[in-house]
């Protein structure tokens, strides 16, 4: 991949800031006087709002049909990728007649879609040459905002029936008559070859571009203003990368503990996994250890799975673990166990903690406890008389 960096004009400036600066226009559409057409413009909020600096152009090997294979960066005086954009010129057509599309569409860091923007005087249009209204041009700006679209199953050859058209109808893109109606629902009506072509564009090999040349400029500082972003697949993205930061700082740490909470079991399912299991963390143990005083089931489950990949346990975070047989039960006790296998925990506390489930009326957590208990050294007396008692009453012979 090759790029170039170039700094950016003025003019430049204020017509990015307009979209990916502090004062992003959202759904934002002009028509000028007398019936003419001004700038266009369609977004969202971008998930870093931070003041332009440089634009790099990076060269794509992308086969999309797009003549244009430059990807365009906008960084932030700090480094920070904070969006990219590609201008597309490419033939949308339909029986052998064509009309240009002449648009530029934005990624915010993550990949996610931000935006698309028309040149001066450019505009959308459906079949028979019919502008777009500014109702069409909001349903496709929420259309390209679906990563889950079924136009990613879709083939382009299914966005119309196989009907012969005459003449008349065989208009640029389709008239509204000549779109599959198990398509409609996805598209611009009288506009389906266009929309399918953005969506494409959007959520093809661009995005795994853009996502891999954020990728190259991840720090720890970046992935906090990332997590930071309003919108949750952001956020989700951001967790996902986490791993990659070799040496996490406590800052992020700390931030990636504050989505596991019962708001969002996806971002905290991803939080748990952004804790890296090699790397020292003495802070994210304590921390996660405490959470589950906090959490329901489904969260608890996945931290104490998490216990059993650390390669050391701390001792603060052992504490709490310990202390947690208290309040959990059923299989997460059991799971508890595999944690204090894991860890050798052998001492006296532990053991005596353990051997209190031998007393209970609950024939699956007395099992496991005598199992744990069976497994490692007893000094304690109190716990050996327990296990005595355990063997007796279930006719256990050494």
């Amino acid at each position: 991949m090759v790029f170039l960096t170039v700094q950016t004009s003025m003019r430049l400036r204020r017509r990015l800031t307009l979209l990916i600066g502090k004062s992003l226009l959202v759904g934002w559409w002009v028509l000028a006087g007398h019936g003419g057409f001004g700038q266009i413009r369609y977004g969202s909020i971008a998930s870093i709002r931070l003041p332009l600096d440089t634009v790099r152009a990076h060269l794509i090997a992308v086969q999309d049909s797009i003549v244009n294979d430059t990807l365009f960066q906008i960084v932030s005086k700090e480094g920070y990728p904070t969006a990219y954009y590609r201008k597309i010129k490419t033939s949308v057509c339909f029986d052998n007649l064509c009309r240009l599309l002449n648009t530029t569409l934005f990624w915010n860091p993550t990949g996610r879609y931000m935006g698309f923007e028309m040149p001066q005087g450019e505009f959308l249009s459906k079949g028979e040459h019919k502008p777009f209204t500014p109702a069409e041009y909001q349903r496709l700006d929420s259309l390209l905002g679906n990563p889950f679209s079924p136009l990613s199953t879709m083939a382009y050859s299914e966005l119309a029936p196989t009907v012969k058209l005459t003449s008349e109808q065989s208009k640029v893109d389709g008239v509204s008559s000549a779109t599959a109606k198990n398509v409609l629902e996805y598209v611009v009506e009288g506009a389906a070859y266009t929309t399918y072509k953005m969506w494409h564009v959007l959520y093809g090999k661009t995005q795994e571009t853009v996502r891999q040349l954020t990728i190259r400029e991840l720090s720890p500082d970046f992935l906090l203003i990332l997590l930071d972003s309003h919108d949750g697949t952001d956020k989700l993205w951001g967790l996902n990368q986490s791993r990659r930061i070799v040496s996490p700082t406590a800052e992020l740490e700390r931030k990636i503990l504050t989505f596991i909470n019962e708001a969002n079991y996806n971002l905290a399912e991803r939080a748990i996994y952004a804790l890296a299991p090699e790397v020292p963390g003495k802070i994210w143990q304590v921390d996660l250890a405490q959470k589950l005083n906090t959490t329901g089931y489904a969260i608890r489950k996945l931290i104490l799975q998490k216990f059993t990949e650390v390669p050391q346990l701390d001792v603060q975070a052992k504490g709490f673990l310990v202390n947690s047989l208290k309040i959990l039960n059923g299989d997460l006790i059991a799971l508890l166990l595999d944690v204090f296998r894991r860890h050798h925990l052998t001492d006296d506390q532990t053991s005596r903690l353990v051997s209190e489930l031998l007393l209970q009326s609950n024939n699956f957590l007395g099992r496991k406890a005598f199992a744990y208990l069976e497994q490692i050294p007893v000094r304690d007396e109190l716990v050996q008389k327990r296990l005595t008692e355990y063997r007796q009453k279930n006719n256990i012979k050494l």
